[in-house]
């Protein structure tokens, strides 16, 4: 059966409208962040809108900290959306399947696409999908359209391409293979470079620890998954099926510890290009933050910046909260370092030691 799926949409009967995040939720809602409201007047100046309503986007920025800013609007006007999650030890917005009105499937919006595309930004996310359908060999009933286009209240001038492809295995193959064409100069596809790529090292540096350089450093040799195509902005997401998803969300409780900063060798990322990514590590070394008993045995991070920024082998340096985290389905306790939550306050990071001494 399908379940709701990392960057799937919902918009509730009130109209706000949700991007989900990752592919294991409680029994009866879903965990996601508020990107949209129907009506709401938002001061960023790009409009969204469908069938002569306005969208307004609520959420400031992608991090912690501007997923935060959203709970307090639905703090003050729709509470019963944010909730005390007994199992992860924090609030979290959890919307009740019950409220939900519509359930926006990616793969579904990229069938109507690749059959009869509505406008010029259609058309270029067709020709996208084919393209790099064709040269990887992932069909293309793999891949997902999600974001405004989804959503159908896309601006025909500002709005970026998101895609979604589906499946652990075709995840890695258009990984190499955009890897690929991003040194093929007549294949359309390239990362910025120039003036764009200082515009987006400063966007990333305002919003994340990192500095303009190191943000270079990150889409100009790492990043894969946003980059240009045909001088349009895209972005391609790896999600997850659900026969390669056995976890249930009440499986496992997260205590908080506190804040620390590691050195650590990342000796499997096999799951690090997925929402969220996983790094299992080994050689830890704590550099100041709490101390604990045991060492960490996993970063996670459900910020998408820190997606795939590491292999095996490879040793980073990592801010975020220690969880001691109890197995109860395995009967085990150990500790991860969790990256993208709210008591970091957007301090939180991983870095390649290689960047320090390169």
């Amino acid at each position: 059966m399908r379940s709701y799926r990392d960057r799937d949409f919902i918009e509730t009967v009130e109209g706000l409208v949700f991007c989900v995040i990752g592919n294991i939720h409680p029994q009866d809602r879903v965990v996601s962040y508020l990107k949209y409201v129907a009506g709401y007047k938002s001061d960023i100046r790009v409009k969204w809108s469908r069938n002569g309503i306005e969208y307004g986007r609520i959420l400031p920025f992608y991090s912690a900290i501007g997923v935060s800013k959203t709970m307090d609007f639905l703090r003050e006007n729709y509470p019963y959306y944010i909730v005390f999650d007994r199992y992860r030890s924090i609030e979290l917005i959890e919307v009740p399947k019950d409220r939900i009105k519509i359930h926006y499937k990616p793969e579904e919006k990229a069938i109507d696409i690749l059959r009869a595309p509505r406008d010029s930004l259609e058309e270029l996310a067709k020709d996208l999908i084919e393209n790099i359908a064709s040269r990887s060999g992932v069909k293309t009933r793999d891949f997902g359209v999600t974001g405004s286009i989804l959503l159908g209240i896309h601006n025909l001038m500002y709005s970026d391409i998101d895609l979604v492809v589906y499946g652990r295995e075709n995840s890695y193959r258009l990984r190499e293979t955009l890897n690929e064409l991003f040194n093929d100069g007549k294949s359309g596809f390239s990362k910025p470079s120039g003036d764009m790529l200082v515009e987006w090292a400063r966007d990333i540096a305002r919003i994340h620890p990192l500095t303009i350089e190191e943000a270079m450093k990150l889409y100009r040799d790492i990043k894969w998954n946003r980059a240009l195509y045909k001088g349009r902005q895209f972005s391609l997401h790896p999600v997850k099926i659900e026969s390669e998803v056995s976890e249930r969300w009440e499986d496992k409780i997260y205590k908080p510890i506190g804040l620390a900063t590691i050195r650590a060798r990342i000796i499997d990322a096999t799951d690090s290009i997925f929402m969220p990514a996983i790094y299992v590590i080994d050689d830890v070394h704590i550099i100041d933050g709490v101390s604990i008993p045991n060492t960490i045995r996993f970063i996670v991070s459900y910020e998408g910046l820190y997606i795939d920024i590491a292999k095996e082998g490879e040793y980073v340096v990592a801010h975020g909260k220690v969880e001691k985290v109890i197995d109860l389905k395995m009967g085990e306790e150990y500790y991860q370092l969790t990256i993208g939550t709210y008591e970091a306050r957007g301090k939180d990071y991983i870095k390649p030691v290689k960047w320090f001494t390169s």
